[in-house]
This record gives C-alpha cells, structure tokens and sequence, in this order.
C-alpha cells in the first residue's frame, strides 16, 4: 500500500494539540488547577503519540515538514532526534525485550541485577507494577537518559543536538512563563502526566516469551485509542511499523494480531484489566532473557534492520 503525499487525519491530531495547548496558555485563568493538570496530561501524552508517528515516517512525504510538527519539546526531557534513533532501533531488534539488545526494554540482565543491592532491588520490582510506573516513572526515565548520556561521552553530533534540545526548552519555558502559567502547572502536567500516560500505554506492551510473539494487543475504547494513536495495538504495529495510525485496526484484524498476541505476549480487554491486574502487582520478572535467538514470530517488518549496540533510553 503507497503512502499519502499527506495523511490528513494525523495533521489534525498535530492542529488539535497546538489548538489545546495555545488554549490553555492564553486561557489558564479560568480554569481551575486540577482541570488543567489533566488537560496538559492529555496533550502531553497526546504529542508524546504524534512523535511516535512522525518517526516512521508519518505524515507527509517531506522528512523537514514531519520533523517540524514534533520537534518541540514538549515534554522537556528528550531531545526528538534522540528518542527516533532510539526507537527506530527498538524496531531493529529481533530479541524484543532483550536487556542487551533492546534500548526500550525495562527488563534487567542477570549480571545487572546481581549488582544491585536490596533497596535498588525493590526499587526496580516498585517500578514493575503499574502505579509504581505511572507514578515514579517519569523522573526515573528522565534521570536514566540523562546520566548514560553524561556517561556514554559527548559526541560532536550529540552535543549539537543537547544544544538545541536546550533551546528548544528554553522556548517553551518562556512561552509558559510569558503566558503567566506556573512552572510547576507545565512542568507536572506535562512532563510528569504526560510521560505517565504514555508509560501506561507502554508498561504492558512488550513481554518475554520463549519462541512466541513479544508484542502485546491492547483493545481499548475509544479514548486511549486516539490518544494513542492506536499503538496499543501494538503487534499490528511491529508487523506493520510503517503504517499510519488510522490504518491500524484493520490491519490487525487482516493479521489476527488479537490471536498472535494471546498466544504471546498477551491480549487485554482495556487499560482497565492492565490495571486490575498489575496496579500493585509485577508485571514480570525484572531479570530479562539476555542474549537469546531470535523468536519464531516475525516482529521487524518492512525494512528494519539490526544493529548490535543499543544506547538505552530507559
């Protein structure tokens, strides 16, 4: 199927979340704290979506004018470059969910693990259920990024990108304090509620199993679906990393993504059974596979290749 020179549907997602967010700036006054907390959640979670759609590919044919609709940051805390590498690598890998490999893993290697002592170690299972995620997940995601990259060395390259990310963040900084909206609104709104939703949507997605399929298919309403961009559709997705999000549903339906799935890594009803079930429980062992073959079901579609190192994101 050949693209659209341009996908309508996710140019208005990009107008609706500028429309929002101009919205609250100009009109934050009247609108009490906890409504806006929730609002600026929605669109952060909303745009986190969007980048998603601009690094494959979405939503015109023009690289320049895709990169310009997600290039801002938002959320403040990773540069966009930064996460599109990294995630188009997450799409590389054939071991999904594998420490060694796999850059968006949460899954832990057995030599890490037993070098961590016991509060680190409760620590990492806290952040195995769902409200530890949501809650404590933005912070640790930030401060894990920024300490391998302090760690990892500056390139020429990176510390170009650090110096626009910078200034990039200090565009949206001013912005928010010329409109007369608390820091701390923006900032826990944001970047702490909207990096929280978009951990929601993430924290079952991927799951180790043995020689099955590793992405999960999650059927949610209406809501989450747009919110999402129907990434909770997420063994649809890895099957068909280049399609637009719009046409998702049916390309599950084409696959039998929701069978792939419950035969792997899991089918779930909604965010509701996600919750009911992981809320205050682990999700899985924090100790990943590690170096394993790669499994039976093909998850790197439509030209992705592997690449043997992985700077991580989380």
């Amino acid at each position: 199927m050949s693209r659209r020179a341009v996908e309508w549907p996710t140019l208005v997602v990009a107008a609706a979340i500028a429309g929002g967010m101009a919205a609250i700036l100009l009109w934050h006054r009247h609108v009490p704290t906890p409504l806006l907390l929730v609002a600026l959640a929605v669109l952060g979670a909303w745009y986190n979506s969007l980048q998603h759609e601009v690094v494959h590919g979405h939503p015109t044919r023009w690289p320049a004018v895709n990169t310009a609709l997600a290039i801002v940051p938002l959320g403040l805390v990773i540069p966009f470059g930064a996460y599109r590498e990294v995630h188009l690598l997450h799409h590389r890998t054939p071991g999904l969910t594998d420490p060694d490999a796999d850059p968006e893993s949460f899954y832990l290697s057995a030599d890490t693990w037993a070098r961590l002592g016991p509060i680190r170690r409760r620590g990492v299972t806290v952040l195995r259920t769902l409200s530890g995620r949501m809650l404590f997940g933005p912070p640790i995601v930030a401060i894990r990024w920024w300490s391998g990259t302090a760690s990892g060395g500056l390139t020429q390259r990176a510390a170009g990108r650090l110096v626009a990310h910078a200034g990039g963040v200090a565009s949206v900084l001013v912005a928010v304090r010329m409109a007369g909206l608390p820091m701390w609104v923006y900032v826990l709104g944001v970047a702490w509620g909207g990096g929280s939703l978009s951990l929601l949507r993430s924290f079952a997605e991927h799951r180790f199993v043995d020689g099955a399929n590793r992405s999960a298919m999650v059927r949610s309403g209406r809501f989450f679906s747009l919110l999402f961009l129907n990434n909770n559709l997420h063994t649809a997705h890895h099957a068909r990393p280049r399609l637009a999000w719009y046409s998702l549903p049916a390309a599950s339906e084409r696959l039998g993504a929701d069978r792939i799935a419950a035969g792997g890594a899991g089918l779930y009803s909604g965010y509701g059974e996600i919750a009911r079930r992981y809320l205050l429980r682990p999700f899985d062992e924090p100790v990943g596979p590690g170096r394993t073959q790669p499994i039976t079901v093909p998850e790197v579609a439509d030209g992705c290749r592997r690449r043997e190192k992985a700077p991580r994101l989380i």
